[in-house]
């Protein structure tokens, strides 16, 4: 009698036991659902800024030099990076532009410092090299040279900087001057495909850092730029 009843009561046990490791596992199934689609869904968006990234490269890969019969209005380079100034300057001697805007150039840099670091004589530099002195990153080179733009009644500019900053350049500067017909001229650090396993990698490193500046300023775009216009308005008229 005593056996019976102590087996049926492990059997209730056993059952309730059961029953308990049951609801856990649902339980554990309905956490686990909407985890497995965040997962899906970082891996998803991971792929997808990857793959973004590989489209970055091939744009940058078709940024060359400017066309030798091309003309414009003005240039403008964006200092920062490798020979940017220098190539400029060619430029602005072979008359691919009237006047060239040099943004960017740190404050304490004097006139007779930038003529002998960029090789540019006396007479060229008062008749045709404009500074801008207050542009401290790639927007603040759009506002500045959309001011100097508008005040020259520029339509048309040579663009000068590296090819890996080239795309968020031409975004930023599109931002600002919508009217303005903007020329590409890449400046290529090193050569594409010929230089060693280092500096390739210092090279990528550069290029997937840029990626992601430019995927913020792409983001940034999608948001009304009302206030930024009317601050470079603002600019020129002060300026006058």
């Amino acid at each position: 009698m005593f056996e019976t009843l102590d087996t049926e009561g492990r059997g209730g046990t056993a059952i309730q036991d059961e029953m308990s490791m049951t609801g856990t596992r649902t339980r554990l199934r309905r956490l686990g659902r909407p985890l497995r689609y965040a997962a899906f869904g970082i891996a998803l968006v991971l792929a997808l800024y990857v793959g973004g990234f590989f489209l970055f490269l091939s744009d940058v890969s078709h940024y060359g030099s400017a066309p030798d019969d091309v003309q414009a209005d003005g240039i403008v380079v964006l200092t920062g990076g490798h020979a940017r100034v220098d190539e400029a300057v060619k430029l602005l001697d072979a008359d691919f532009g009237e006047r060239l805007l040099i943004s960017g150039v740190h404050p304490s840099a004097s006139w007779a410092v930038l003529m002998k670091t960029f090789a540019v004589d006396e007479t060229q530099f008062a008749c045709c090299v404009d500074i801008d002195r207050k542009a401290l990153d790639t927007v603040g080179n759009a506002e500045e040279t959309a001011r100097w733009a508008k005040g020259h009644g520029f339509g048309s500019l040579i663009v000068v900087t590296n090819d890996y900053h080239m795309p968020r350049s031409l975004l930023e500067l599109h931002r600002t001057m919508k009217d303005v017909a903007l020329i590409p001229h890449a400046v290529v650090t090193g050569q594409r495909g010929t230089v060693n396993a280092s500096e390739q990698a210092n090279r990528y490193r550069v290029l997937f850092g840029e990626y992601v500046k430019y995927s913020a300023a792409r983001m940034r775009a999608l948001v009304p730029q009302d206030g930024t216009t009317a601050k470079v308005e603002r600019a020129a008229l002060s300026s006058n």
